[in-house]
């Protein structure tokens, strides 16, 4: 959801053994102070060999969101946060990993390097951790656990940004604003859900006991900053703005869209955080 809850990185390096120094830009202004060292991660990462599918990584106010897009219509979304609410951030990371958009699994930060990245969960069954490195235009993502390990290789991959899935998000937007409950749900997929503090969402009577007293008491507004499509699945990431009589907050959301017969699509899964305090 826009404002609630909810594989990785990405630099520069030479292909040497000698410890790699990440390449001098100036701050990513959509990053906090803690996420700041990952801005390595960003970017679009298509699979080398073997299945076929991406990897997008964006940082949208304070957050990185990443997603994993397969040719079969399979998706993933991944969080990388350093604290949820309103208040400050905690600058502690977490990645919260959510297959297909289904029940959300928090990784914490274990290690990072200058273009290296681990986060574990022991408690999980498989995996318990996930590592991402970065060696010049190549990107590696591992999953282990009881010693066993998956490793997945990408290459740098430029995508184009999707006009047709920024447009439906626009228009998702127009139609909220002006039939609030009617307009929100009219958007879905007759698949698609919502991940909030409370679980997964699915179906529209589900999204509705969720939405419609915000929507009936709360202006809200909100537009997309990035987006990418791969077959009849594509995502957008955006902000948003929420206006009600004792104050407002904004958030940050990605949302899962997928194709319809008739070519129109509609969302398959939406989730996002509130922006924090500076």
């Amino acid at each position: 959801m826009r404002f609630a809850l909810i594989a990785l990185l990405v630099a520069c390096g030479s292909s040497s053994t000698s410890p790699q120094k990440p390449l001098a830009r100036a701050p990513n202004a959509e990053l906090s102070p803690a996420l700041a060292p990952l801005d390595w991660w960003l970017g679009d990462w298509q699979v080398e060999s073997g299945a076929s599918g991406s990897e997008h990584w964006v940082a949208s106010s304070g957050v990185i969101f990443g997603i994993a897009l397969q040719d079969n219509a399979g998706f993933e979304v991944m969080v990388v946060d350093d604290g949820d609410g309103p208040g400050k951030a905690d600058g502690a990371l977490r990645l919260f990993a959510m297959p297909g958009g289904t029940k959300s699994v928090e990784f914490k930060h274990h290690d990072h390097q200058a273009t290296s990245a681990t986060f574990a969960n022991p408690a999980h069954d498989f995996p318990k951790t996930i590592t991402y490195q970065r060696d010049g235009a190549a990107l590696t993502a591992t999953v282990a656990g009881d010693g066993k390990a998956e490793t997945f290789r990408y290459k740098a991959a430029a995508a184009a940004r999707a006009p047709a899935l920024e447009a439906a998000d626009i228009a998702f937007a127009k139609d909220t604003a002006a039939r609030g409950i009617e307009g929100w749900v009219a958007a879905f997929d007759a698949k698609g859900g919502m991940m909030t503090k409370g679980g997964r969402a699915e179906g529209e009577a589900a999204i509705r006991a969720i939405m419609t007293e915000l929507l009936a008491s709360t202006k809200v507004e909100w537009a997309p900053v990035a987006s990418a499509a791969r077959g009849d699945v594509g995502y957008t990431v955006g902000k948003a703005t929420f206006t009600a009589k004792d104050g407002g907050w904004q958030s940050t959301y990605v949302t899962i869209w997928k194709k319809q017969p008739d070519g129109s699509w509609k969302v398959l899964f939406d989730t996002g955080r509130t922006v924090q305090a500076p």
